[in-house]
């Protein structure tokens, strides 16, 4: 497989396993915690951002976004299948907390932030990778240099 066609695999994966987190994520969020939900979610992203990250930027971009999509669009779609199914469950063991209007605008915002973070994170990965090779390659300019300095000497030494 080259390198694009794994990028797709993990993206693929990543999207599905979003799509079924994301309906009992805002479950959760709703009766179960509103921090555990959101830390949850950014271990899905970060674990996928740190994953897509091994392969070139422009792949690793594509793969983030191609795994938005998946998990957003068929998370909405598996939501509207399971809520009802967790609302008669829930209701049958416990009480059901249905979120207000502005819980919800609260929730999809900060699932947005925590979703597009992924960018963020990859483009500080990408960053601390063309900081490290920099200095790498500066040590061996400088190792270069050095050993060539010493050289320089001792032929000049040798000319007189």
């Amino acid at each position: 497989m080259t390198n694009i066609q794994n990028a797709m695999k993990y993206s693929l994966i990543y999207g599905f396993i979003g799509a079924v987190l994301l309906p009992f994520i805002h479950e959760s969020y709703a009766n179960i915690g509103k921090t555990f939900s959101l830390l949850v979610l950014s271990a899905l992203v970060l674990a996928m951002t740190v994953r897509l990250s091994q392969f070139s930027f422009k792949e690793a971009l594509l793969g983030i976004t191609i795994t938005l999509a998946v998990s957003s669009v068929l998370g909405a779609c598996l939501y509207l299948f399971i809520h009802e199914k967790v609302v008669d469950f829930l209701e049958k063991n416990s009480k059901y907390f249905a979120l207000e209007m502005t819980e919800h605008f609260r929730y999809y915002v900060s699932v947005l932030l925590i979703l597009l973070s992924g960018y963020l994170v990859c483009l500080i990965i990408f960053g601390f990778k063309g900081l490290f090779r920099k200095f790498r390659d500066n040590q061996a300019a400088v190792k270069d240099y050095i050993d060539n300095a010493f050289d320089d000497v001792n032929s000049n030494e040798d000319n007189l």
